[in-house]
């Protein structure tokens, strides 16, 4: 990432957007030293919101962070909040398949099968299914694959330099059917970012499945049980995974609003702007340094300047901020196109879902293909993964339900009562449930996930490179952050904020050594 400000820490900087990446950052600044001014027309959070519901506190949208990479992790622990963290009592999925609920197989990463035995017994897939992901060991290298890399290590960063990158789905089917993909890694990757693996960068989305894809091998398979075999796909699930494996999820017992206020009650001397909206950047005059500043006007009338401005906010909201300064960056930005979600929560009594014997047991929730006709696309099964969502003078059943996902936007059609009916229609199909629900959530997150088209890196390597020299030429820095880059999780929206810092020169103390 270009370093705007490395010479030069800011003095004041205004952080539009207030969910984890820009909060982060805003943490970063003030702990170097630098004022700042967080501007947030909602909650202060984003995404990351926590409520309650049926007595006790439920997440709104993400329930968890992944461990397998580390940023998550070490803000809790830059936090002293480590030590409150608790990981899933349910760890296996389940797959909705012509009116039955199969098992996920072990040995997978990210839905590639790095296990052919498991795959088989999964019942996922026919015969033929099963034959046709097998090829992928005698196929050679086809003209919808990414290029091969000489270097090992280099996929990811060949992915970042334009260097073809491909769609998933494509790729994919080419190497090991559609069957595979439209009932395991479509439901598993279209799932985390309500996308459609069709349209979706395979650099920027899955970077290890790409770094698998660049290796001499031109079998997939072969280069994924490489990987899970030198450690280093932090995303696989392998043969024999289970409750004496270790964990690789977690949250804060409280929630993930807990971390929000965390970050929030860590930098008591930041000025946050709640409930207004940036609505033009400009350039003005210089400070007492001698360096331009920017001028952030509001939607109230009101105007904030500061030596450095980090845009974390969306990139449909970034881009008309942009405009006038950097045209061609604001473009890049406002193409990038977004899906909405709705999340339905949903509690009942204990022995009204799941029939007789209730859900399985060490089972977290069930994804359901896009063949299956249904408006759900995921249940979670809230109160069998978290044990804290279990009230202690309840015998109910919390659920989560997502609709949504891109190109199917049929759940923003309906009001909040017709979405719930279609939603209890297709829990009874999938769980079974007897009853009507004792207490109902509905949450809309409209353009709530940016979908990375194929050459997304290299789109925002030039974005960033054209803010670098708006920085320089202004004397001012001028940054990203956020889902829209590198990464719709909360592990990865943390590391932008704090690349965001970085890149402006701040410099903070930490518990830990360098993130990596």
């Amino acid at each position: 990432m270009t370093r705007p400000g490395a010479n030069h820490r800011p003095d004041h900087v205004v952080v539009v957007g207030g969910g984890i990446a820009g909060l982060t950052a805003a943490l970063r600044l003030s702990q170097a030293g630098s004022q700042v001014t967080v501007v947030e027309p909602g909650r202060l959070g984003g995404k990351l919101q926590t409520s309650m519901f049926a007595g006790r506190p439920v997440d709104e949208t993400a329930d968890n962070f992944l461990l397998r990479v580390p940023w998550a992790t070490a803000l809790c622990h830059d936090l002293e909040i480590d030590g409150e963290l608790v990981s899933p009592l349910a760890r296996r999925a389940e797959i909705f398949l012509d009116g039955v609920r199969r098992a996920m197989p072990d040995g997978h990463v990210l839905g590639v099968p790095v296990d052919l035995d498991a795959l088989a017994t999964s019942g996922i897939l026919s015969p033929e299914g099963l034959t046709r992901v097998a090829r992928d060991l005698e196929l050679p290298r086809l003209a919808t694959d990414p290029p091969a890399s000489t270097d090992p290590g280099v996929g990811v960063v060949s992915g970042e330099l334009g260097a073809g990158d491909v769609a998933i789905g494509p790729f994919l089917r080419g190497r090991l059917g559609d069957e595979v993909v439209d009932h395991l890694i479509d439901p598993l990757i279209g799932g985390i970012n309500a996308g459609d693996t069709a349209r979706l960068s395979l650099a920027a989305v899955v970077p290890q499945i790409d770094q698998a894809a660049r290796t001499e091998d031109p079998s997939l398979i072969r280069s994924c049980v490489a990987q899970v075999a030198a450690g280093v796909s932090s995303t696989a699930s392998p043969a024999g995974s289970g409750a004496g494996a270790p964990p690789v999820f977690a949250t804060p017992i409280g929630g993930m609003a807990r971390l929000v206020d965390a970050v929030v009650g860590a930098m008591p001397s930041a000025d946050l702007r709640v409930g207004v909206a940036a609505v033009t950047v400009e350039p003005v005059g210089s400070s007492s340094s001698g360096r331009r500043r920017w001028r952030v006007l509001l939607d109230d009338g009101s105007a904030v300047e500061g030596d450095a401005v980090v845009l974390a906010c969306p990139a449909f909201v970034a881009a008309p901020l942009l405009t006038g300064v950097a045209p061609t960056a604001a473009a890049t930005l406002g193409s990038i196109d977004h899906s909405s979600i709705s999340m339905v929560t949903l509690a009942f009594d204990g022995g009204a879902v799941g029939g007789v014997e209730g859900l399985p047991d060490g089972v977290s929730g069930c994804l359901i293909p896009r063949d299956q006709e249904t408006l759900t696309t995921a249940v979670s099964y809230g109160s069998a993964k978290w044990a804290q969502w279990r009230h202690p003078e309840r015998d109910d059943v919390i659920l989560r339900v997502s609709a949504g996902r891109h190109g199917d936007d049929r759940h923003l059609a309906l009001d909040d009562d017709e979405l719930v009916q279609r939603v209890l229609a297709d829990l009874d199909r999938v769980v079974g449930v007897t009853a009507d629900p004792l207490d109902v959530r509905v949450g809309r997150w409209e353009r709530a996930f940016p979908q990375y088209a194929p050459g997304h890196l290299t789109r925002v390597a030039a974005v960033e490179s054209e803010l670098a020299e708006l920085s320089d030429r202004h004397g001012a820095g001028m940054v990203l952050a956020g889902a829209a880059l590198r990464g719709v999780g909360v592990p990865a929206c943390i590391r932008s904020g704090e690349l965001a810092a970085e890149a402006l020169g701040a410099t903070w103390p930490t518990r830990r050594g360098l993130i990596g």
